[in-house]
Order: structure tokens, then C-alpha cells, then sequence
């Protein structure tokens, strides 16, 4: 049987169909339970406890929810999030192994800062370990990382949400206003 580039063949077309489901269920399962924690409990928890409150609660609860989430990656063992895919692809040899492997290794700093406002310190941190499909825990880089993240996606959601709730305070005001008048 001829391969593709890829080495997708008939024979490895079940492995590569089982990988796809996983990452299917774990990208939309983790996505749809960050969009919730982002939006719907960071502002309740700003709303309800005040700005300086809201952030510190807010980030020891995503410390520990990306802390925990990290420890069940680490205990799975399976790619649910096709990070480690990603991550191997900078191994190979080929153009786009060649981009990846630029990209994660030309400056720590830059990747980290640009993963934070996209992602949350999990995601930075998973992606960001040296070497694929090894889940072995946390180094000290690691750590740092996982810090640094946290606090850069932290203060950008907090910021981000906050100045969406001071526009839906004013905009409320402004539209009672308006109807006090008529």
C-alpha cells in the first residue's frame, strides 16, 4: 500500500480516527468549561466580590484549576488536547516541523506572552515542557511558566472583563435614563 506524506495508511487509518475523537471530545469538553469559568464565573465573582476581591479570588481559583487540570493531563497520558502533537511536530524534519520548531524555541519570553492572552496557564504550560508524549510533571522552568501565565492571563481577563462590565454599567444607566425621560 503507497503512504502519504503523513504515513497515513489503511492499516494505522483506526489509530489516527481514534485520535481525532479524542481530541474532538477534549478540545470541546476543556473549551466549553473555559468559556463558561471565563466568562460567567470571573464575573460573577467581580460583581459580586468588588475588583481587588473579585482578582484575588479569581486568581487562586484559576491556579487551582489549571493545577489540577495539569495533574489529570499528566495522569491520563493521552494527547486529548493535540498539544503533544503539536510539540512533536517541531521534531520532524519537514516545513512545518522546521516553523514549529522556530517559533517554540527562538524566544520563551514571546511564545509565553503571546500563548497567555490567547489561552490560560495550562494550555501554556502543557505546550511550553521540553520534549512530546512524556507528561512527567513540572520542572522549574515549568513553574515559572505556569506562574508567569497565570498571572499575565489572570490580569488580562480580569481587565477585559471588568471593562466589559463598567460598559454594560453605563450602558444600563444610559438606557434607564432614557426611559426616565420619555
Amino acid at each position: 500500500m503507497e503512504e502519504i506524506k503523513t504515513n497515513l495508511t489503511i492499516r494505522n487509518l483506526p489509530n489516527y480516527a481514534t485520535r481525532l475523537r479524542l481530541w474532538i471530545t477534549g478540545i470541546s469538553s476543556y473549551y466549553v468549561f473555559t468559556y463558561l469559568y471565563d466568562y460567567f464565573a470571573v464575573s460573577f465573582l467581580l460583581i459580586y466580590f468588588g475588583f481587588i476581591k473579585g482578582i484575588i479570588i479569581v486568581m487562586i481559583l484559576s491556579v487551582v484549576i489549571d493545577l489540577s487540570t495539569l495533574k489529570f493531563y499528566d495522569w491520563f497520558r493521552k494527547d486529548w488536547l493535540a498539544l503533544e502533537t503539536l510539540k512533536d511536530l517541531q521534531y520532524k524534519k519537514n516545513f512545518w516541523g522546521k516553523l514549529f520548531s522556530f517559533v517554540h524555541n527562538k524566544s520563551t519570553f514571546i511564545t509565553v506572552v503571546v500563548l497567555s492572552l490567547t489561552s490560560n496557564a495550562f494550555i501554556v504550560t502543557a505546550y511550553m515542557r521540553k520534549g512530546a508524549f512524556q507528561y512527567n510533571g513540572l520542572t522549574k522552568r515549568d513553574w515559572n511558566i505556569f506562574f508567569a501565565s497565570s498571572l499575565l492571563t489572570n490580569l488580562y481577563w480580569v481587565f477585559l472583563i471588568a471593562g466589559g462590565i463598567e460598559i454594560m454599567k453605563y450602558l444600563y444607566q444610559v438606557v434607564l435614563d432614557f426611559i426616565i425621560l420619555i
